[in-house]
């Protein structure tokens, strides 16, 4: 697996744990903000799929270069 890959996956991974709150049974949430964060969860599980992320070399330390990448927009 590519570094811009491993590291896409790590953010997109982030983003997700930051939004499983949404989808347990005791949210706060109506049905449709429940449906709205799901529709967003499942565009982050396929950012590996359509993404082209690139990264940036900044030794020493390599970073994904998050303008190369279109995250959907959180609900």
């Amino acid at each position: 697996m590519s570094i811009e890959l491993t590291l896409l996956r790590q953010h997109r991974n982030l983003l997700l744990g930051q939004s499983d709150w949404t989808q347990a049974v005791d949210s706060p949430l109506s049905d449709s903000k429940k449906n709205e964060w799901k529709t967003y969860r499942q565009s982050l599980r396929d950012i590996t799929k359509t993404a082209s992320p690139k990264i940036i070399v900044d030794e020493p330390i390599t970073s994904l270069d998050m303008s190369s990448v279109t995250w959907p927009s959180k609900p």
